[in-house]
């Protein structure tokens, strides 16, 4: 008997101890394994797009931002009027009967329409249909649309596809939500559970340099542009030369990032980064700021242009347009833009020499901005120059560039000689994750003797026998430089008869320059002139964006500047544009208007010059502020209105050429 409860006791044991490991093994060392198991059984993970956190502009007004939506899904085990709720469903969602018809086919869980607007979801709600069911999700909205899009860019499934939302996924991006879904023993979903999802909105934000307020300004220049000239497209940047933050940067045509498979992939690129395209006479603003550094040139120095052709080899380079022929001095082979000239200051310099100074600028390499598919562009190697290609890249042929690349080196001028590294993000903000982004000098290219002859000579562009006298600004001075490149032919070879690349690159204010802004126009119809089509362009931003950031000339400085540059219109109807002969002449009306100005009221000035306004109006102590060039379109107060001394006239003047 003893030895039989023993071996009973025994076996009991060894039972319990079988027992106690495998509940240990089961409950403890493989429960997360084994629920995961389970789960998978009954339990179906929907995927949701993520929240994601904010692109906001330097004043930290939204560009884009992740709201909360509802999506429409059905249960189809669940309907009990399969008819009815086709119908309702087709009449709310917009979508077609047989759409829905074939999504109902399917036994488990199926979305019939993905983050519906407001409006939609509540008449949705109110039908009440059994097996349809609602869902929290979030959907990525862009309130400024086509202002900055191509800078950046749109999102689709949580995840970026263009611009910003592309470079910085990783920073924008939140976790994936998931839903489960109950499913019986086939597989089928029987009923989602609650989904936990937060309202509010992701803390990250990523601050931008960009100001909207300015963006919206040059992108409605260039519509205009491209209303007025037919061109293929237009681009512009304006850039603070100081701190090599990009104020704004325009693509148009552009497209709404809301809806943006509406639109061609074309309209997506960020052609300001990414597009390449011969500067032409731009270029010779770094190519003679080369040349002073290297000493091979001075400010006074004379060149014999000859009679406008310079032979090397069997090659001849022309000065295009009606230039005087003969001997000019240095600051007249920019400000008259002479081809031939600029060739013999290569000549003298050397391919390597060249090559150093375009490449200390930017040029033929990335600038490293924080935007996806920047090129680099062609700044060929200086050993397979021939002369003739030393010469024609001098003055900006045979040689690529984009519009961040020039407005990157003209900022170097304007600051004083300092290349900074062009920049579109200001900071990172959001826990664990801030990032701030200081300006970056990356080394002087010009001495500041140099600076002030080149600026000296780029102001005379804007004045009187220069080619970019459009892009005068009342009060200002402004430092510029016109450019106008034949497009290479890539079917034909060489280059193209009548496709052209008008562009046009300034600072403002000359002396202490606030604003780098470059315009290219690709294939103006109108002209392909850049102190034509693109120079009246850079005018009116820099205009306004003056305005907008409060830099104001003095009144002494603007009613001298507008009576010199009509004196100079008048006595000079014809102004060079890089071999073209414009008529800008605006000879003034000689009705009187003193009888009005007598009795202290408002003359009636529509259809008269400038001047004479000015003329009229300023004897009798009134301040004149003017719009525009040309003829008076409208004036401020009306005629008529009485007058005191001191009052404000406005004018906005429309040029009638």
């Amino acid at each position: 008997m003893r030895l039989r409860l023993l071996s009973v006791a025994a076996l009991l044991t060894v039972l319990a101890v079988v027992m106690l490991v495998r509940f240990w093994t089961l409950q403890v060392s493989q429960a997360g394994w084994l629920r995961e198991l389970s789960e998978a059984q009954y339990l179906k993970k929907i995927s949701l797009e993520p929240m994601r956190g904010a692109i906001v502009d330097r004043n930290l007004t939204p560009m884009a931002v992740s709201v909360m939506t509802e999506s429409v899904f059905v249960m189809p085990g669940e309907i009990q009027d399969r008819k009815k709720t086709i119908i309702e469903l087709a009449r709310v969602l917009g979508v077609s009967k047989a759409k829905i018809k074939n999504k109902l086919k399917r036994k488990h869980f199926t979305w019939i329409k993905r983050r519906l607007p407001p409006d939609v979801s509540r008449r949705l709600k109110k039908l009440k249909l059994p097996g349809v069911f609602m869902r929290k999700e979030s959907r990525r909205y862009y309130p400024a649309k086509e202002l900055a899009a191509s800078v950046v860019g749109f999102s689709g499934d949580g995840r970026g596809l263009e611009g910003l939302e592309l470079l910085f996924d990783g920073k924008l991006r939140g976790d994936t939500i998931l839903a489960r879904g109950l499913r019986d023993a086939k597989g089928n979903i029987l009923f989602s559970d609650g989904l936990s999802i937060r309202d509010e909105l992701d803390d990250t934000k990523l601050v931008t340099t960009i100001d909207l307020t300015i963006q919206e300004i040059v992108d409605g220049e260039l519509q205009s542009v491209l209303d007025e000239t037919h061109a293929r497209m237009a681009m512009a940047i304006v850039m603070d030369p100081n701190t090599g933050e990009i104020l704004a940067m325009a693509n148009e045509p552009s497209f709404n990032p809301n809806v943006y498979w509406k639109f061609s992939q074309a309209r997506f690129r960020n052609r300001v980064v990414t597009d390449c395209f011969e500067p032409g006479s731009t270029m010779k603003v770094f190519s003679l700021s080369t040349a002073l550094e290297a000493g091979v040139t001075k400010p006074g120095k004379i060149y014999d242009c000859g009679s406008g052709v310079f032979h090397i080899g069997p090659n001849a380079i022309h000065d295009s347009g009606h230039h005087a022929k003969g001997p000019v001095s240095l600051r007249d082979v920019l400000v008259q833009s002479r081809n031939t000239c600029t060739a013999m200051i290569a000549l003298d310099m050397g391919a390597q020499s060249l090559w150093d100074g375009l490449n200390s600028f930017g040029f033929g390499r990335r600038t490293g901005i924080e935007l996806p598919g920047e090129s680099r562009c062609r700044l060929s190697n200086p050993k397979k120059w021939y002369d003739v290609d030393l010469a024609t890249i001098a003055f900006g042929q045979g040689v690529s560039v984009t519009a961040l690349q020039l407005a990157s080196a003209l900022s170097a001028v304007a600051n004083g000689g300092v290349w900074m590294k062009p920049r579109i993000v200001r900071e990172i903000r959001g826990a664990g994750s801030g990032l701030h982004f200081s300006p970056q000098p990356e080394g002087r290219v010009m001495q500041p003797e140099t600076v002030r002859i080149m600026r000296d000579m780029m102001v005379g562009v804007t004045h009187k026998g220069g080619t970019g006298t459009r892009a005068a600004i009342a009060g200002f001075e402004v430092a510029g430089k016109t450019g106008t490149a034949q497009k290479p032919d890539p079917i034909a070879g060489g280059y193209s008869k009548d496709k052209r690349v008008a562009s046009f690159m300034g600072f403002v204010p000359a002396s202490k320059p606030r604003l780098s802004i470059v315009v290219v126009v690709d294939e103006p119809q109108s002209s392909p002139y850049g102190g034509v089509v693109a120079a009246p362009a850079f005018a009116r931003i820099a205009e306004a964006t003056l305005a907008y950031l409060g830099v104001y000339p003095k009144k002494q400085e603007l009613r001298k500047s507008v009576l010199d540059s009509v004196a100079q219109t008048q006595s000079q109807p014809q102004d060079a544009v890089e071999g073209a002969t414009v008529d800008d002449s605006t000879a003034s009306y000689s009705q009187p208007v003193h009888a009005a100005t007598a009795k202290g009221l408002m003359p009636d000035l529509k259809g008269r010059s400038a001047r004479d306004a000015i003329e009229q109006l300023t004897p009798n102590g009134y301040d004149v502020v003017l719009k525009g060039s040309g003829r008076v379109k409208s004036q401020s107060p009306k005629a008529g209105v009485q007058l005191r001394p001191g009052s404000v006239v406005s004018l906005v003047l429309e040029d009638r050429s």
